[in-house]
């Protein structure tokens, strides 16, 4: 196998992996938040959760942190595979870690 081919299957394999987190994240996110409040549910006395589930915010918070370091790591993988072997730049990578960033600082700093 060449050093090319090499190359483009660890990019695959850590995208792969860091969008898969991602959305692990996603459906983290979906039982972590505070439910929606809606008029129906409470007037039918329905419990309603005002706050964010601590166990599962910090959980959340974990799982973005190690989708940005994937994704730094797989956005250095192809910054060498770019310069040493002219193989396309993918855009998926940095948007992955743009948005991660992003969502990780949020996390942390707002809620």
């Amino acid at each position: 196998m060449s050093k090319t081919k090499v190359l483009q299957f660890i990019l695959t394999v850590l995208s792969i992996t860091g969008w898969a987190l991602a959305v692990y994240a996603l459906i983290v996110f979906g039982e972590a938040r505070p439910d929606r409040a809606v008029g129906y549910y409470m007037s039918k006395g329905v419990e309603v959760r005002f706050n964010w589930d601590p166990d599962l915010t910090i959980k959340l918070e974990y799982l973005i942190w190690w989708c940005a370091g994937i994704s730094l790591v797989n956005l250095a993988v192809n910054y060498y595979a770019q310069t040493s072997r002219k193989i396309e730049y993918w855009v998926n990578i940095p948007l992955l870690l743009l948005v991660s960033l992003a969502a990780g600082f949020y996390i942390r700093y707002v809620i």
